[in-house]
């Protein structure tokens, strides 16, 4: 989701750091979140590795490939699953293709081990608009709790911040922001005034990207 370049290394000029069989290697073993192919013949990763390699790499075995081919010929993966990476399960729409609620904000006694309070996190303003009651959104960030008995998060797809009660889950305020606020806010104090801090970085979620801290000041 966002700008796939920030997320994952790209692979223009892979060739100045892996040569072929160093490729067709990741590609059958997978690395970080990059899935395993392993299903991949022989010739179709030896493809694909010099189509990276811009053409320049010979088609002819190296000794990579010869052992490859020993080790898999007459056997092979028998499972009937394979791994494709981790995709979204969305309807046509584009929207989660499961029952909301799609973002919770929960408050849990860890004595009892029950939830408190649960409450919808974000909203698609075009679903509200058809009557739908707020969905929440997938989010990235935690909250911040004041002293006072608030609870302060981004997180949301929406780009908005929001302040909740704590002991009701009730929203008592919200801004939009300039992007999204997928960070944990800060809190700090001058001169005895309280402001809460919160990155707005955005990116996620097919959102746009941002680069601004805003920060807000607590009624006294």
């Amino acid at each position: 989701e966002g700008d796939p370049q920030k997320t994952f290394p790209a692979i223009a000029n892979i060739g100045e750091k892996m040569n072929k069989a160093e490729i067709m290697a990741q590609m059958s073993q997978g690395k970080g979140v990059m899935p395993a192919f392993d299903f991949l013949k022989e010739a179709e990763k030896s493809a694909i590795a010099n189509f990276l390699l811009g053409g320049e790499v010979a088609e002819k075995p190296d000794s990579f490939t010869q052992k490859r081919e020993a080790k898999t010929k007459g056997g092979g993966d028998k499972s009937p699953y394979t791994h494709t990476g981790y995709n979204r399960f969305l309807d046509n729409e584009g929207y989660p293709a499961v029952k909301p609620p799609w973002g919770t904000l929960n408050a849990i006694d860890l004595k009892e081990g029950r939830i408190i309070w649960q409450v919808t996190l974000g909203e698609f303003k075009d679903l509200t608009a058809r009557g739908i009651s707020p969905t929440g959104t997938e989010n990235y960030g935690g909250p911040a709790v004041t002293a006072g008995g608030l609870i302060f998060i981004g997180a949301s797809k929406d780009e908005k911040f929001r302040a909740f009660d704590k002991f009701t889950g009730e929203v008592l305020w919200e801004a939009n922001l300039p992007a999204g606020g997928y960070a944990t806010p800060a809190i700090y104090a001058i001169d005895g005034k309280q402001y809460i801090v919160i990155a707005c970085g955005g990116g996620k979620m097919n959102t746009k990207s941002g680069a601004s801290y805003i920060a807000f000041s607590l009624p006294n």
